[in-house]
């Protein structure tokens, strides 16, 4: 039996990927929101048998052609420039829509950022979020909002991936520049004060595996949050990470031995500058997700390779 999904947030990077990822199966009838429809015929954006179809977050009415009775929705959206109120009210609007159509299964990709500061080195879905940025606070209740209006009226499901990583992503991308092209006693300096931070990595395969595992998961899910990430993995840290880096890109080793600092001078230096997550142990859980079942089909040091492949590819670039 073909299964319709609906996309909303497709041209970014997560979108992106999930599309291809599913593009050429069979069982399932893709279709994206559109806010700048291609004209008529197909849409180059996306490959053959994705359908277009036009809308905007903010026009309830204009996702009827989106929304089908029983079909599964993945919202990928954040809007960057519009502030709290304005996500909330194109949420808002999403499940208006959802709620007429009678859909299946909503599925939202949150973040691990709505979790914030925290005392605990472990972090599950059940650890209480206490998020400080206006990103991270805005994330936390649009998923309270989708939760609460999902009860009773179909089913919900949250993913919440930490750094999302892979070829064009932005996590490494300042690292790799830095090592390329950054002075060598800078580089020096902040692999002491860095030293085995937690870097929170997850590769856009395994993020993509999760949305398509939630997606075809049979029988209700019960409008429940999952993480997903790479953290199980003890390299996923700046050091080992940095090494992994210096080797693949083939770029000069740090002039003396790294001298680690305490790990609480970068926890005192990241509240100063406002972070979110401050505590350097951070390690987020996936244990929930895979009870379900899900397996990540990419393990950390080939997602690194993926990674360091891609830009070993790039045209000399210091960004």
């Amino acid at each position: 039996m073909t299964q319709t999904l609906a996309i909303v947030g497709a041209t970014g990077y997560i979108g992106r990927h999930l599309i291809d990822s599913l593009a050429n199966d069979g069982d399932v009838r893709i279709k994206v929101l559109a806010r700048t429809p291609q004209g008529e015929g197909r849409d180059p954006r996306w490959p053959t048998g994705v359908e277009a179809v036009p809308g905007d977050l903010n026009d309830a009415e204009s996702m009827r052609g989106l929304l089908e009775p029983g079909c599964t929705v993945v919202n990928l959206v954040y809007l960057w420039d519009a502030g709290e109120q304005a996500n909330l009210e194109a949420i808002r609007n999403l499940l208006d829509a959802c709620r007429a159509a009678r859909i299946g299964r909503l599925i939202h990709c949150s973040t691990a950022a709505v979790s914030g500061r925290v005392a605990d080195d472990r972090i599950t879905e059940e650890t209480a979020c206490r998020p400080v940025t206006e990103y991270g606070m805005t994330k936390l209740k649009v998923e309270q909002t989708i939760l609460a209006s999902a009860k009773d009226r179909f089913d919900a499901a949250i993913l919440r991936p930490t750094a999302v990583f892979g070829p064009g992503a932005e996590p490494l991308k300042k690292l790799a520049a830095d090592l390329l092209h950054g002075s060598r006693w800078r580089n020096y300096l902040k692999s002491c004060l860095f030293g085995r931070r937690r870097m929170n990595l997850v590769h856009i395969g395994n993020v993509v595996a999760a949305l398509g595992y939630l997606i075809r998961y049979e029988g209700p899910v019960g409008n429940k949050v999952f993480i997903v990430s790479d953290d199980a993995d003890p390299s996923n840290n700046f050091a080992d990470v940095e090494r992994y880096l210096i080797g693949a890109l083939g770029v000069p080793s740090h002039p003396l031995p790294r001298l680690p600092l305490p790990l609480g001078l970068l926890s005192l230096l990241l509240r100063t500058l406002g972070r979110n997550n401050i505590n350097p142990r951070c390690n987020y859980s996936q244990n929930k997700l895979e009870t379900f079942g899900f397996k990540s089909p990419v393990d950390f040091e080939t997602g690194l390779a993926n990674y360091a492949a891609w830009r070993r590819a790039q045209p000399d670039s210091r960004s």
